[in-house]
């Protein structure tokens, strides 16, 4: 292979460490034809290729491709709409996360079917054509696929057998992986875990790590932990309807005047407005203190929509999914607290989502600003998709209960959750009192980490490392050269 034609997405903007990586990356790989999908060109990296096309990402998201655009495309037949059926399914629920930016859907905020589906077949076709006409031979992402398009172009990869890298970021020690498979994100951790235990059997023998990872390990295992990652100033407090709207008003009115405009004058949009407030208000009204000394699971549910549930958690998206399947094998002592996301806004949330949990005998709502690091030291195991309460938990040697797909999947501790009989079992073995993992385990899955794990330049940006954001930028461009290496055969050699 002479050339290199490949599809990038979201390689642009401030600050300009996606830049470097990018031109690092490429440095030593010849380009043919480079898609570049962003929203400026500003700030995009400079390659060398035979061919550059840039493309609006704003267009994308929103699902606005012209008749004149598609009928350029060549048409799709049964044997593609079949193979991606899957994909199908999953782009329907993620449309809901741009229905307010879709200029025709302001006031309702909801797509209807048949707008979906023309929306689908739209993005089917169109970058079914990209592939093919360009003849791209991989496609890497800063990002895991979760805005539409991008998740039509994922799976038209896996069905075609195109190779797809994207870049996963773990906040919580400032690192990513590049990854090829969402479900089995970073299988070279599991590998080195692995390796270190077989060169490493004696439980005596004390793991070393490295400065940085001390820190870590240091902090998290702190009774009151001060995550850098964690935003400061969040109000956790129930808000009044016009407390909670004016501000949002006014980020809208700065960035998307004329749906301000048309938002302010429509009954049927404040009708919505107030509908979706009264799901919080029903949340904040049906809070309890938790009584601490029972025996419970806890809940950290996660912000919505985001990627960390939509693809991540699979069939969990839906979190009163995750719940149902825990309250019925869980002994009946055993309660679960359940706490809301203290950023979540009106959407994604309904009266109805909330009554369904109440009336599981079982459920209890506690207040937003219950200390989670209380509630994680005193549960008997904590529940989540792929939250980061998940990973806080593994470290401080909590059980924790998975049902989605991130990189700490691999850790010790974690029971990832497909089936009945996963949930079963694991409730089964964490009521049965057995020893929780270790100390040691906690500081070899920490030494994986550091074996397999790249800094990752931009913020929030750990206090412990010492790279400089170019540093770390020539690092993953590094990475992403040696993981497209490894996947796309016959380039030349450097």
């Amino acid at each position: 292979m002479d050339r290199l034609n490949v599809i990038l997405k979201a390689f642009d903007g401030d600050p300009l460490d996606k830049k470097y990586v990018l031109e690092r990356a490429f440095k030593n790989i010849p380009l043919g034809t480079y898609v570049s999908i962003c929203d400026k060109k500003e700030g995009s990296p400079v390659l060398q290729a035979d061919e550059e096309i840039w493309l609006e990402a704003a267009l994308f998201r929103e699902g606005r491709y012209s008749e004149e655009e598609l009928n350029a495309c060549a048409p799709i037949d049964e044997a593609l709409i079949e193979s991606m059926r899957h994909y199908e399914a999953v782009f329907m629920d993620m449309v809901d996360r741009y229905a307010n930016k879709m200029e025709e859907f302001l006031i309702s905020g909801d797509v209807p079917y048949a707008e979906r589906k023309r929306i689908y077949y739209a993005n089917l076709r169109y970058w079914n054509h990209m592939l093919e006409s360009k003849k791209i031979d991989v496609v890497l992402m800063n990002h895991e696929p979760h805005q539409c398009y991008d998740y039509v172009l994922y799976g038209l990869c896996k069905v075609k057998n195109i190779p797809i890298l994207y870049l996963a970021r773990v906040f919580t020690i400032d690192t990513c992986f590049v990854v090829a498979d969402w479900e089995n994100p970073a299988p070279e951790l599991r590998e080195a875990l692995l390796r270190l235990h077989e060169e490493e059997p004696d439980p005596n023998k004390p793991v070393e790590l490295s400065k940085n990872y001390e820190a870590y390990f240091d902090l998290f295992r702190n009774k009151q932990p001060a995550p850098w990652y964690k935003p400061k100033g969040v109000k956790l407090k129930p808000q009044r309807f016009v407390s909670r709207w004016w501000r949002q008003a006014i980020k809208i009115l700065k960035r998307d005047p004329k749906r301000f405009v048309v938002s302010l004058f429509s009954g049927q949009f404040w009708s919505r407005k107030l509908h979706q407030h009264k799901a919080i208000q029903f949340y904040d009204q049906h809070i309890r203190v938790p009584n601490l000394n029972k025996p419970f699971i806890y809940i950290a549910l996660h912000y919505q929509p985001e990627a960390t549930t939509l693809p991540l958690a699979g069939a969990y998206v839906e979190q009163d999914r995750i719940i149902q399947l825990l309250a019925a094998h869980l002994p009946p002592h055993v309660g679960i607290y359940v706490k809301e996301h203290p950023a979540q806004s009106e959407r994604c949330r309904s009266e109805a989502f909330y009554q369904s949990l109440l009336a599981i005998p079982s459920v209890t709502f506690i207040p937003r600003e219950t200390d989670t690091y209380e509630l994680v030291d005193r549960c008997l195991a904590v529940a989540t998709a792929t939250g980061t309460v998940g990973f806080e938990a593994m470290m401080r040697q909590k059980p924790v209960l998975m049902f989605g797909h991130f990189v700490y999947q691999y850790a010790p501790g974690i029971y990832q959750i497909r089936t009945v009989e996963d949930c079963k079992s694991a409730i089964q073995e964490i009521m049965s009192q057995k020893e929780p993992h270790t100390v040691r385990d906690v500081r070899m899955f920490l030494k994986a980490l550091e074996q397999c794990a790249t800094p990752f330049p931009g913020p929030p940006d750990s206090p412990f490392e010492e790279y400089t954001q170019r540093e770390k930028s020539e690092l993953v461009g590094a990475l992403i050269e040696q993981k497209i290496r490894s996947v796309v055969s016959g380039l030349p050699a450097i």
